[in-house]
């Protein structure tokens, strides 16, 4: 299934559903799509679907058909392609068919619904389509995110590019990033240099605990209780207390001043001790605590005999990193986001910079005298080719174009000026447009005298149901084509009454643009005459 989707114009935002074969484009009630802007003709241009390619006809419209700002006739365009009405910008898409449990309803052909959400083939907002309507639906975290940042952070932020330049701007976010970067990857670095400093202090205290073993293992052999001693373990910088505890009753053995008491106030010495083996951990955020069985061998049972055991209380406060090694790794990881974030400027000005540049060379080039060629750019941006689309067409229409073969000259709409003109005249009045010869104005005397209960306005000099009027306005507007400098004049009675018809040609910007024609009646004296 494909779609028409627009960017501009009084159909902005929306995507109507192309059926397959032809597509009428226009400002007529009865096309296909309807496109109500002043710049559409009646009927502008049809999109014809085929299964292997889709084809874009222009029907002789007042302001042209574009594809990507070039003026064509009859082209197969492609997804990437964008389709200028006069100023109306749109692009033809696929969109894949959902699958369906029931059959479709039928698509109403009513041109006051062309547009609607149905026939596009989405919902409101906040809805969801089910069998027999519409259910509501409570709106996402992510919707309210988006209508957020939408309605109240962009347009703060929309609103420093007209406070400072857009260098500025852009400086003010990389630098904004900077910060953020630096701030944050400093917490992970801090927790695995804790991390770190925890193991270390881990091993020292470990390394201290068998030491203190070794030291005491010769008394506790010999059975000199009275010569165990801490002392060497106190030494090491960062222990805070030691012990050699019995393994019978786990009172204290040393240091002496606490011999035959208990270490009540860390349970994890007694847990270590019942495990018998060595065992180190953390007793809170600055204190780590090791125990280390005190083996030696007896010989009175032949095996190894636990006698007691060294345990060593560490402070990791001596390996703790300090404010000044803390802000050095900061400024480190600053100076390298500054580093970076210098680079990324550079660049994203850059890349900025150089479509608007270059578009900006192009423009310059196709306004110069004699220049044959569009304004183009090679970056995959869609705003920027809708941009230039719209320059293009800016360009074909006010210099005429670049490829005289390819493009005509483009007549502005002059439908205000026919009307005024048509309402000034003080007798039956109408216009006719000179390149479709469709009937554009008409005057209240004209629907007084002349009408005859027949629209008017949009049709063309063919369809004319009295055949007297009509073969007469068609003879006067070919002696206007072939002069167009004088005035045509001929005689025609309608509803018994004797009108002199003058046509006058208008000129456009290349040729006649449309002819003015003024049913004067005859006076008596000229009936008397004839």
């Amino acid at each position: 299934m494909w779609v028409i989707r627009f960017y501009t114009g009084p159909l902005a935002g929306k995507r109507l559903t192309l059926k397959p074969g032809r597509n009428v484009i226009g400002r007529a009630a009865h096309c296909d799509v309807v496109v109500p802007a002043n710049g559409i003709s009646k009927e502008h241009a049809v999109i014809e679907v085929y299964n292997d390619r889709i084809v874009v006809k222009d029907l002789e419209s007042r302001n042209g058909t574009f594809i990507n700002g070039v003026m064509v006739r009859s082209q197969v365009i492609s997804s990437s392609d964008r389709i200028s009405f006069h100023d109306v910008v749109a692009d033809v898409v696929e969109r894949k068919s959902r699958p369906s449990s029931h059959a479709p309803a039928p698509v109403s052909r009513t041109p006051a619904l062309v547009g609607s959400p149905e026939q596009q083939g989405f919902a409101a907002p906040g809805a969801a389509q089910v069998r027999g309507g519409m259910k509501p639906v409570p709106p996402t975290f992510l919707a309210y995110a988006q209508r957020y940042a939408e309605d109240v952070v962009l347009p703060g932020v929309y609103r420093l590019g007209e406070l400072m330049e857009f260098r500025w701007v852009l400086a003010l976010f990389v630098g904004c990033f900077i910060i953020l970067v630096t701030s944050l990857s400093t917490i992970p670095l801090m927790r695995i240099l804790k991390a770190s400093i925890e193991q270390e202090a881990h091993n020292h205290a470990l390394t201290i605990a068998r030491n203190l073993a070794q030291v005491n293992r010769g008394p506790l052999q010999q059975g000199l209780s009275t010569s165990v001693s801490v002392d060497p373990a106190m030494r090491e910088p960062g222990v805070d207390r030691a012990y050699v505890i019995s393994s019978i009753n786990q009172q204290i053995i040393a240091p002496v001043q606490q011999t035959g008491q208990y270490v009540t106030d860390i349970p994890f010495v007694n847990t270590a001790v019942k495990s018998d083996s060595e065992s180190v951990d953390q007793i809170d955020s600055n204190k780590v605590a090791a125990v280390v069985p005190i083996r030696y061998y007896n010989a009175g049972t032949g095996s190894d005999t636990t006698a007691a055991y060294a345990v060593v209380i560490f402070n990791m406060g001596t390996l703790a990193v300090d404010n000044g090694r803390t802000l050095s790794l900061f400024i480190e990881i600053l100076f390298i986001a500054v580093l970076l974030g210098l680079i990324l400027y550079f660049f994203m000005y850059r890349l900025i910079r150089q479509p608007l540049v270059e578009t900006n060379k192009h423009l310059v080039d196709a306004m110069a005298p004699g220049h044959s060629g569009n304004v183009t750019s090679p970056y995959l941006f869609d705003e920027l080719q809708v941009l230039i689309t719209n320059i293009n067409n800016l360009l074909h229409r006010q210099v005429g174009g670049f490829g005289e073969d390819n493009l005509k000259k483009i007549e502005a709409d002059r439908g205000p000026e026919m009307q005024n003109i048509v309402n000034v005249v003080g007798f039956p009045a109408l216009t006719v447009q000179a390149h479709d010869r469709v009937i554009s104005a008409v005057n209240e005397h004209f629907l007084n005298k002349i009408a005859q209960n027949q629209q008017w306005v949009g049709i063309t000099v063919d369809q004319i149901l009295d055949q007297a009027l009509k073969l007469n306005v068609s003879s006067l507007l070919e002696k206007v084509a072939a002069a167009p400098s004088q005035v045509a004049n001929d005689q025609l009675e309608i509803a018994n009454e004797n009108y002199e018809i003058s046509a006058q040609g208008i000129q456009g910007a290349t040729s006649i643009a449309y002819v003015l024609l003024v049913f004067i009646p005859a006076t008596k004296e000229d009936q008397a005459s004839a």
